[in-house]
C-alpha cells in the first residue's frame, strides 16, 4: 500500500496539471512556497489540516479523493462545470456551441 503522503502528491499534481494551474500560481494560493509544494508532490512531506483544506479548495477536489480515502475523481465535467460557474452568464451559449461542436470530432 502506498504512503498516503505519496498519494497525496501525486493526486495533487495531477489535479493542479488538469487545470493548468503552475507550481507557483498554486502555491501562492494555498500560502505556502513553491519550493514545500515541490517537496509535497514528490511525497517527502505531509501537509497541515489547514494546507489540506486550502489544496482541497483551490483543486475543486475533496479532502478525502486528495487522500486516497475516496478513489473517485470528480469527472472533467464536474471540474468544466465548476469552471464555467466562473464565466459571465453571456458567454455561456457560446461554450455549449463549442463543448457541442467538440463532442462531434472523433
Amino acid at each position: 500500500m502506498k504512503d498516503v503522503n505519496i498519494i497525496l502528491g501525486e493526486r495533487i499534481r495531477t489535479r493542479r496539471n488538469m487545470l493548468n494551474m503552475t507550481r507557483e500560481s498554486l502555491a501562492e494560493k494555498i500560502n505556502v512556497s513553491p519550493r514545500f509544494l515541490a517537496d509535497v508532490e514528490s511525497g517527502k512531506v505531509g501537509v497541515s489540516i489547514e494546507t489540506l483544506k486550502n489544496l482541497s479548495v483551490a483543486l475543486s477536489a475533496s479532502c478525502d479523493y486528495l487522500l486516497g480515502v475516496d478513489e473517485k475523481n470528480e469527472s472533467v465535467s464536474e471540474l468544466v462545470k465548476n469552471e464555467l460557474a466562473k464565466l459571465p452568464s453571456k458567454y455561456g451559449i457560446a461554450v455549449l456551441s463549442l463543448i457541442n461542436e467538440l463532442s462531434k470530432l472523433d
